[in-house]
């Protein structure tokens, strides 16, 4: 048997990460920002911007609606069964952020450029043609929420007075790279002169680069760079980090900051190697990354900025103001918090039902119809509710009592769909053979020149036909134009022409008319 030989104590070690590591680094963020609920965020050294293009994308639905728009649900003790009605649509799942001003901060004037398109406001999207039965899947995310973004080229020792008080600060592995001068400015500017209520920082952690070498490997092994200071004999892992603190020196600092400026700090590591460490080392080590989020423990912060303004000053840095870069205003869609009533909602679900020819479709993929999401006015609740409370649809949360997570739920049309009469005035009846069944597939007769679908008026006023040249192909459900007020039923009389009708008769059980006989939830 061959036997698998272990690594050259003078060859540094394979490492990977999965996912990377820098994408470890901004899921970490985005779940501290998502778990605390911060809608302003600075980030400083943003660099090109990738952290900020994730902030500048619109929430798919805003956050619940306030009791004077839906008011609370019956408890389960007033309903029927142990169901609750529309809880908040999120409490299951990872929240949705709802950003509503984001800066990014640094001093490249060459990353700055892409950090401004980073955040540009999207070009808007063309007019979605209106074609009854076809669905349109390529158009943009609704804007619920108005966003403000602005870049700014800087550097970190200048005050720049609208940061002050902002919600939150991150700052992502850029404190390493900070020369000696400017390093005692740090705290003393974002925990003391901005004082924000959250503070995200994340640094290299030197302590796993012993992870790269074997415990025995010589000095030799290690690949990268020396300490560019000379204070210690330390290798670090880029050419331009002034220091790597090992996870005892990134907790003193972390402990020193936090009881000097009013904070409370937590702190831990993250991203661990995909390959297990031959010699037992990986939870001595920890992760490559260490983060730390700090949280203000009070709201009296006339000191902290005191305090901060004092500290800059002594260290008599040279500062030129920052320089605003771009500034961009993404609008609000303008039906947005502005919600139909859950009746008129929930008929014109049925109705996008029906001229689908779908028994069952998930909220969330109703959702993204644009008519639907603007009618509930961004607030997917009104969706739910509306569902809940229509006697003509079920809103089924389980398959085959089993619970869902939300992001499945479903809504059923009791009984199916109806089935309408297809329209063909516009084709002559000599052009299209009586054997021919439209379920067959494209005719096609060498015998016919041109366009089955040619213009034949001229035909119709020989015969004393009626010009049908009005009608419609798509369908109209008639449940809707029984159920609408009549200057909708006007409107969709003239958008879509003469309409014929009827039901067909079906069984629809489980997702898609499986054999469970479970219609209602």
């Amino acid at each position: 048997m061959e036997s698998i030989q272990e690594p050259s104590n003078t060859e540094e070690l394979r490492v990977t990460f999965y996912p990377e590591l820098y994408l470890q680094r901004r899921i970490w963020i985005l779940d501290m920002l998502r778990k605390e609920g911060v809608t302003k965020v600075l980030d400083v050294g943003c660099g090109e911007g990738q952290l900020l293009s994730s902030l500048a994308q619109p929430s798919p639905w805003l956050a619940p609606p306030p009791p004077s728009v839906l008011p609370p649900a019956p408890t389960s003790t007033e309903l029927a069964d142990d169901s609750i009605l529309s809880p908040s649509y999120n409490d299951d799942e990872v929240p949705n952020l709802h950003m509503t001003e984001i800066h990014g901060l640094d001093i490249s004037d060459e990353d700055l450029q892409f950090a401004i398109e980073a955040v540009k406001p999207p070009k808007q999207d063309d007019e979605i043609p209106n074609s009854p039965g076809h669905r349109f899947f390529h158009t943009s995310m609704q804007r619920w929420e108005d966003l403000s973004a602005k870049i700014w080229k800087g550097g970190l020792q200048t005050i720049n007075n609208e940061f002050i008080d902002i919600e939150c600060i991150v700052s992502t592995e850029v404190i390493e790279h900070l020369p000696n001068d400017v390093f005692p400015a740090f705290s003393a500017m974002l925990l003391g002169v901005y004082h924000p209520k959250y503070f995200l920082v994340t640094t290299p952690s030197y302590t796993f680069n012993a992870r790269f070498t074997a415990p025995d490997a010589p000095r030799s092994a290690r690949k990268g760079y020396p300490d560019p200071t000379g204070r210690t004999d330390r290798i670090f892992r880029h050419d331009d980090h002034k220091f790597e603190w090992t996870r005892e020196e990134f907790a003193s600092w972390c402990e020193d900051s936090a009881k000097e400026w009013g904070y409370k700090v937590n702190y831990t590591t993250i991203g661990r190697a995909q390959q297990k460490d031959l010699w037992g080392r990986d939870a001595e080590l920890g992760g490559a990354s260490q983060v730390a989020i700090f949280t203000r423990l009070d709201d009296d912060s006339k000191w902290r900025e005191d305090k901060g303004r004092a500290a800059i000053a002594a260290l008599g840095l040279v500062s030129e103001p920052h320089q605003l870069m771009a500034s961009f205003k993404h609008e609000a869609t303008a039906a947005a918090m502005k919600p139909q009533s859950l009746e008129f909602i929930a008929r014109r679900v049925k109705g996008k039902m029906e001229e689908y020819r779908e028994t069952f479709m998930r909220v969330e993929e109703m959702w993204f119809e644009r008519e639907i999401s603007d009618l509930c006015g961004g607030w997917i609740e009104m969706l739910v509710r509306a569902i809940e409370e229509s006697p003509d649809l079920n809103l089924k949360r389980d398959v085959g009592g089993v619970r869902r997570g939300q992001s499945m739920w479903s809504i059923e049309i009791p009984g199916g769909v109806g089935s309408p009469v297809q329209q063909w005035n516009e084709l002559a009846s000599e052009d299209v053979p009586p054997e021919w069944s439209p379920y067959e597939g494209h005719y096609d007769d060498s015998d016919i020149e041109g366009d089955v679908s040619a213009d034949t008026e001229g035909d119709d006023e020989e015969s004393g036909q009626e010009d049908d040249s009005n009608v419609g192909w798509g369908t109209i459900p008639d449940s809707y134009l029984a159920a609408a007020p009549e200057d909708e039923k006007k409107a969709a009389w003239s958008e879509w022409g003469t309409w014929e009708a009827n039901t067909l008769s079906t069984t629809a059980t489980g997702w898609d008319a499986d054999e469970s006989g479970i219609t209602t939830s």
